[in-house]
């Protein structure tokens, strides 16, 4: 069997975050295309593709207070369903600049296949994930605005849906792409000496004082980077053996990661 690998692509990596409304990195997702297309020639593998809501998804999420959910709110109902049109528009963008490239791609529409109970995923269909894989074609979900059993509507993000996915598909290794190089000691941004942590057990990053991460330096309502971490149980995974995290905005970073070369980048461990 072919092994199956699921990649994050940041809203940092497919938008530009310090923008207002969505202003997509075209040319960007164009070569990330073709460099991933060329790393499965050389080591066929399968993909799930996940994006986050990027600068238009998280802006409106944040105008119409949407984290906490819409329950009884007319108002933010009616921001959940702009927020849901914009994440579907990215999304197609994204679908045609892959299919463009010749990508086998499809894509699967978060709102219509999850359902999630007090902002936890409660319910996926996978047959959609599973067929598309079996057609030898790469499911791509988002992060979306959701129905919500107790909530009305809830933000459902690209790095829940990651770690779902995770035990329900059984995959060896899941990639995400970054605006920075991965795990430093301290904030980069705010601190020139920031040292990268390329190799480290999940338990040691869960555990260690000397470790800083932040949430992410633009609107983001899903939690940043830490988040990420913070979103996975990992050591119950029993099919995951990494999690790596490098920076999504160097094209040939993709080719390095899905090939297994050395790079500048964070690996996590899952210790069994």
């Amino acid at each position: 069997m072919k092994p199956l690998y699921i990649l994050k692509l940041g809203g940092s990596v497919v938008t530009h975050k310090d923008r207002a409304g969505a202003s997509v990195r075209v040319a960007l997702l164009e070569k990330i295309a073709h460099c991933i297309s060329e790393a499965q020639i050389r080591n066929d593998f399968d993909l799930i593709l996940i994006h986050g809501a990027g600068a238009a998804g998280h802006q409106l999420a944040k105008q119409y207070q949407l984290s906490s959910g819409t329950l009884g709110d007319v108002q933010r109902f009616q921001g959940a369903l702009l927020t849901c049109a914009a994440n579907q528009r990215l999304n197609n963008t994204l679908f045609e600049i892959f299919a463009s490239r010749g990508v086998r791609i499809f894509p699967v529409h978060t709102a219509s296949t999850i359902i999630q109970k007090n902002k936890a995923i409660e319910y996926c269909d996978t047959n959609i994930i599973k067929e598309s894989l079996r057609r030898n074609c790469w499911p791509i979900l988002y992060g979306e605005m959701v129905f919500d059993r107790e909530l009305e509507m809830s933000i459902c993000s690209g790095d829940a849906i990651a770690a779902f996915l995770v035990g329900e598909m059984g995959a060896q290794k899941i990639f995400f792409a970054s605006d920075i190089d991965g795990i430093f000691n301290k904030d980069p941004h705010l601190h020139k000496d920031a040292k990268l942590i390329e190799k480290i057990s999940l338990s040691e990053l869960l555990n260690s004082a000397d470790i800083k991460m932040t949430g992410s330096h633009n609107v983001d309502v899903t939690g940043g980077l830490w988040g990420k971490i913070k979103s996975f149980n990992l050591e119950k995974e029993s099919s995951l053996q990494t999690v790596e995290i490098f920076n999504g905005l160097q094209e040939e970073n993709y080719e390095n990661i899905f090939l297994g070369k050395e790079f500048a980048h964070t690996s996590i461990e899952i210790k069994k």
